[in-house]
């Protein structure tokens, strides 16, 4: 299905109305990441393989595409640690000279939009990266039995974070921000306790998010899960924005913290796809869920829908009723 394209004709670009947002202002109407982001990706970054594909990434590791899923994941059996502390001499990090982003940046600087914000996914997040080396029952076991081993891990994979941001601000194609894409909670719980995560990656983050913004860029902290708990110390680490999950209190989250923490609610797919639905009635879920997420700014969500003229009528009106939402409040 080709990408639906809207002419809105919006006041401001869609980056600056979204920036608005990340610098805890409020902007003109509730971004919507459908059709207001751009993600740049960058085909000779391995530090997962490209999308679709089934191979090796730099650090030796094997993922198996899952076409049913949509995504990759590490090919059952082949950790490369068969014991959590070996990673201090087995694992061995890219040398990120030995890789050129120039070329490629070009032909992706060419199909960049500049009226979009746009995102360069960073794939394979600290806690992430450490779950796809080493059994992750024995990896979990690990950051509590050996903290003070397992914090200078996350010391070493933040330094080669800021590396690779370095690397693509000076070689790839312009961009905005990063999406630092990582997991740090199941549909339950986090992995681990919110102490845990401020004695290990807490200090962390705040390092990659701050060499971010000393080059002008944004950082979007992307996280399945149930980690709501964590929306303090986002704040304190400088997130930008964090992209959650339903399984999160988000009302109270929103109501407490408010643009202090801009948020990516997404809107629920399964009611907007249902195809009993009227437009009246997905138009009210449109003025519902701004009336109950927007508050006075930090809100961004998506409207995705499978019919084209739904998924119009949806982003229509989601800017409509925002941009009025938010001259009225």
């Amino acid at each position: 299905m080709m990408p639906l394209k809207i002419d809105f004709n919006y006041p401001i670009t869609a980056k600056e109305n979204m920036q608005m947002v990340f610098d805890k202002k409020k902007p003109l109407w509730v971004p919507n990441m459908t059709f207001d982001k751009g993600v740049i990706f960058n085909t000779a970054d391995n530090d997962r393989p490209f999308f679709g594909k089934t191979d090796y990434d730099w650090f030796g590791v094997h993922w198996t595409d899952v076409p049913t899923v949509g995504g990759q994941m590490v090919t059952p059996g082949t950790f490369i640690l068969d014991d959590p502390a070996e990673w201090v001499e087995k694992l061995v990090f890219p040398n990120l000279d030995d890789y050129d982003f120039t070329e490629v940046g070009k032909k992706a600087a060419e199909n960049a939009d500049p009226t979009k914000f746009n995102f360069y996914l960073m794939q394979n997040g600290l806690f992430e990266r450490w779950l796809s080396l080493v059994d992750p029952a024995d990896g979990l076991a690990y950051l509590y039995e050996e903290k003070e081993t397992a914090k200078e891990y996350f010391k070493k994979m933040a330094d080669y974070k800021i590396a690779m941001m370095e690397k693509v601000i000076r070689e790839f194609a312009p961009i905005d921000g990063f999406i630092n894409s990582d997991d740090w909670g199941t549909q339950q719980s986090m992995f681990i306790s919110p102490d845990m995560w401020r004695y290990l990656v807490h200090d962390e983050m705040k390092r990659i998010t701050d060499y971010a913004h000393s080059q002008g860029k944004y950082v979007d902290y992307h996280s399945c899960g149930k980690c709501g708990d964590l929306a303090p110390q986002m704040i304190e680490c400088g997130a930008d924005m964090w992209e959650a999950q339903g399984m999160n209190d988000l009302v109270a989250i929103r109501n407490r913290y408010g643009s202090a923490l801009p948020i990516q609610i997404g809107m629920d797919a399964a009611y907007l796809n249902d195809l009993e639905r009227t437009d009246e009635e997905l138009i009210q879920y449109v003025h519902n869920f701004v009336d109950t997420y927007a508050l006075d700014g930090g809100l961004l969500t998506s409207t995705f829908h499978k019919d084209p003229r739904i998924a119009e009528l949806l982003a229509r009106e989601l800017y409509e009723y925002s941009t009025w939402y938010y001259k009225n409040r």
